[in-house]
């Protein structure tokens, strides 16, 4: 029995959905550890940061659900 081909655009796929997924995640992290750790900076700084940080993610998710459709 031989194997059934493989399409090598389907591990590019999965390895830049996993790259998205990863970025998305940190961005994620990085805004929630600005809230919760206690930073020198004032707090309508570190909100602003963790704001941007949320919407570079949530541009970041809705990138890749464009791009992969939704899968």
């Amino acid at each position: 029995m031989s194997t059934p081909p493989t399409d090598p655009r389907s591990a590019d796929l999965t390895r830049k959905k996993l790259t998205m997924t990863i970025v998305c995640g940190a961005l994620i992290l990085g805004a929630i550890l600005l809230l919760v750790l206690p930073i020198k900076l004032p707090l309508p700084l570190r909100l602003g940061f963790a704001f941007i940080d949320l919407v570079a993610a949530s541009a970041v998710w809705l990138t890749g659900r464009q791009q992969f459709g939704g899968k």
